[in-house]
């Protein structure tokens, strides 16, 4: 079914963030290789336009993620905007999984170039889900998460989501520091991607609360990876 509201509150989460004129500065030099120094300008950029664009041209959500890293790192100020590209990805994600569902209204983007992708990839997915089934961890909660909007929307509201994904990325690979080569790394994965690892690592409540506990004492940032923990655990805990 589609639902208007939800593609209307990701727009809005993007036009309210803090970081919105880099977002629209990213997503215009990704879709047309422009780049804005002009505040005013980039104001007046539609954000709903631009979302749309970016899912016309870039119907595939890895090949959105690629083609953000490319350009980001033609710029000179890569933290920032790789905080901006995450930002992108978090938000705009959600809207390639209401496509995939068939939830995302059809007037928002041109539908004979997503509905044979769309189709595809739902394919793969009832695929996936069928050969993985008796392999994961408590399986029976793992369809809850399928829709992480509300809860990465919670999280982010408590805690900033970079110390989140921090925190997360290096309890599954590992520890996390700041040099260029963990940047690329911690790029690689969107939120979303990150909760639904941990879900299906961590089999236990007692065990993921543990490792993350383990895992914050030996971060640089060991107070902001604390409370990024206490926020990930209680938003995680009703799943298991």
């Amino acid at each position: 079914m589609e639902d208007l509201n939800l593609l209307e509150e990701v727009i809005d989460s993007l036009e309210q963030d803090s970081n919105v004129l880099r977002i629209k500065r990213l997503i215009l030099f990704t879709c047309h290789d422009t780049w804005s120094n002009d505040v005013n300008e980039v104001k007046a950029l539609h954000t709903r336009q631009l979302v749309r664009e970016l899912m016309i041209m870039f119907p595939d959500l890895n090949m959105l993620k690629q083609k953000l890293n490319s350009h980001v790192k033609q710029l000179s100020k890569q933290s920032d905007y790789l905080l901006a590209a995450d930002n992108i990805i978090d938000s705009i994600g959600f809207l390639y999984t209401l496509r995939d569902e068939g939830n995302l209204p059809k007037s928002f983007l041109n539908p004979e170039a997503s509905s044979a992708i769309a189709a595809k990839k739902q394919t793969a997915f009832e695929k996936n889900e069928h050969d993985t089934q008796s392999t994961i961890p408590h399986r029976h909660n793992l369809k809850y998460l399928t829709n992480l909007f509300d809860l990465r929307a919670d999280i982010s509201r408590n805690v900033c989501p970079l110390h989140a994904k921090i925190l997360l990325f290096s309890s599954l690979n590992y520890r996390f520091s700041p040099q260029e080569r963990d940047w690329s790394a911690l790029y690689t994965y969107d939120l979303d991607d990150l909760m639904q690892l941990i879900f299906q690592t961590y089999e236990t409540f007692d065990a993921l609360e543990n490792q993350l506990a383990q895992v914050s004492q030996t971060l640089d940032q060991p107070e902001d990876a604390k409370r990024a923990s206490a926020v990930i655990l209680q938003a995680l805990k009703p799943f298991y």
